[in-house]
C-alpha cells in the first residue's frame, strides 16, 4: 500500500495550520496621517498662556536666545505649565485655532498579545523613529504585552495640549486594532532633545498614568525640572560631547536631576554617555531597555488589566532602592561611580541618582564605567 496519499494530506494539513497560525499571530500595524492645528503645540501654548510664573518670558533663560535674565528678573528653572484641557479648549473656541500641519501616527501591537498591559509612547522627534522600530524593544514588547505608539509632526512632537489628545488617539487606534483597552494602559514615555517637552511635561500633568519616562539628550533641562513628575521613575541621559549640554553650562544641566532629588525627593536617575554627541548610539538603548523593564516590574501590578479601566500604578518609596554617585564633569569620560544603599549615602548631599534595584543599578554603573551595559 502506498503511503504517498497520507503524506500529501498531512503536508497539506500542516501547511494550512501554519498559514492559519501565522495569520492569527500577525502583528498589528496601523499608520494614520492627518492635519492638526498648531495650537496643540507646546510653543503655541507658551506663546498664548505664558510661563506658570508669569507671561513675561524675560523671566527665564530662553531655549533659543540662551541669554541671561534682565537685572532684577528671577531665573526659574522649570517649565511647569498648568494649562488645563478646559482652558485650552475655551481659548480656541473664543479666539480660533492656528493653521494646520501634518501629523503622522503609528501603532504596533504584537499579534499574540490578547490584552495590552502597557504602552510605550514615543515622540518621533530625533531618535524616536529608530526606537519605535528597534528589534530589541519589540522583543521586550512581546514578552511584556506592550504596544508601541509614536507620532511625528510640529503640532505634537515637542509636547502638546490638551492632555486628552493622547488618550483620544489611543481610543481611536485601539478600537480599530481590536484592543479597546489601549487608552487605559499604563504609559512609558520617550522624548529625545526637545521631545522632552512631551516625555517630562506630559508626565507632570498625568503622573498617575505614567509608569516611567526618559529624556534623551534634553534640548534644555528647563523642560526636565518638573516637580509634579517627581514620583514617577525618570531617566535622563546626556551625551558628553553634546553641544546642548554646554548651554547654558554643563554644571547647570547636570544639576537638574540632583536638584530634583534634593528638593522634591524625585525617584530619578541620570547618566552621561562618554564620547557621544546629541544622538544616542547602539550602546545607549540597552540602558533604556533595562530602565523600561525594571520600572515596569516595579510600577505595574502583575494582575493589572487595562480592559477593566485605567490601571492603578504602584507608588514607590523614595527611601527604597539604591543610590548612584554623580558623574563628575571635571573628570569626564568613563567613570566608576559609587553605588550603595540610602545608609551608604547618608552623609552625601549631592542628590545622588535614585536607582530602582540592584539589577538596574548594576546596568547603570556598568554603563558609566564602560559606556555600555554588559
Amino acid at each position: 500500500m502506498s503511503l504517498q496519499p497520507f503524506t500529501s494530506v498531512s503536508a497539506i494539513v500542516i501547511s494550512a495550520l501554519l498559514i492559519q497560525s501565522a495569520a492569527m499571530t500577525a502583528d498589528i500595524e496601523i499608520t494614520k496621517v492627518e492635519q492638526m492645528t498648531m495650537s496643540h503645540s507646546l510653543d503655541w501654548v507658551r506663546s498664548k498662556f505664558g510661563h506658570s510664573q508669569g507671561g513675561n518670558w524675560d523671566s527665564v533663560l530662553d531655549e533659543i536666545k540662551w541669554g541671561t535674565p534682565a537685572e532684577g528678573k528671577k531665573a526659574v528653572r522649570n517649565w511647569d505649565y498648568r494649562v488645563t484641557d478646559q482652558q485650552w479648549t475655551e481659548y480656541i473656541e473664543k479666539n480660533g485655532a492656528a493653521p494646520d500641519q501634518e501629523v503622522k501616527f503609528d501603532l504596533w501591537i504584537p499579534g499574540e498579545t490578547k490584552v495590552v498591559k502597557g504602552l510605550v509612547a514615543i515622540s518621533s522627534h530625533g531618535s524616536g523613529k529608530a526606537l519605535f522600530e528597534n528589534p530589541e524593544l519589540r522583543k521586550i514588547a512581546r514578552k511584556l504585552d506592550l504596544a508601541l505608539f509614536r507620532f511625528l509632526g510640529n503640532p505634537v512632537q515637542r509636547g502638546f495640549w490638551p492632555r486628552s489628545l493622547l488618550f483620544d488617539k489611543l481610543r481611536d487606534f485601539g478600537n480599530e486594532a481590536g484592543h479597546p483597552e489601549l487608552p487605559n494602559a499604563p504609559l512609558f514615555l520617550y522624548g529625545h532633545s526637545n521631545g522632552t517637552g512631551f516625555s517630562a511635561i506630559f508626565t507632570a500633568g498625568a503622573s498617575g498614568r505614567v509608569w516611567g519616562w526618559v529624556s534623551m539628550r534634553p534640548g534644555t533641562t528647563f523642560q526636565v525640572f518638573q516637580p509634579r513628575a517627581a514620583a514617577v521613575p525618570g531617566l535622563v541621559i546626556f551625551g558628553e560631547d553634546d553641544h546642548f549640554l554646554a548651554r547654558p553650562s554643563i554644571e547647570t544641566n547636570l544639576d537638574v536631576v540632583p536638584l530634583m532629588r534634593k528638593q522634591h525627593n524625585a525617584v530619578w536617575n541620570f547618566a552621561v554617555e562618554p564620547n557621544t554627541g546629541h544622538g544616542p548610539t547602539a550602546k545607549t538603548w540597552p540602558l533604556v531597555f533595562s530602565f523600561l523593564k525594571h520600572s515596569f516590574a516595579a510600577r505595574v501590578p502583575a494582575d493589572a488589566d487595562p480592559s477593566k479601566g485605567p490601571v492603578k500604578l504602584t507608588q514607590l518609596d523614595p527611601d527604597s532602592g539604591l543610590r548612584g554617585g554623580n558623574w563628575n564633569s571635571k573628570t569626564d569620560g568613563y567613570q566608576t561611580l559609587k553605588v550603595g544603599t540610602l545608609e551608604d549615602f547618608k552623609d552625601d548631599d549631592t542628590g545622588a541618582s535614585w536607582l530602582l534595584n540592584a539589577d538596574y543599578a548594576k546596568d547603570w554603573q556598568t554603563f558609566q564605567q564602560f559606556g555600555e551595559v554588559r
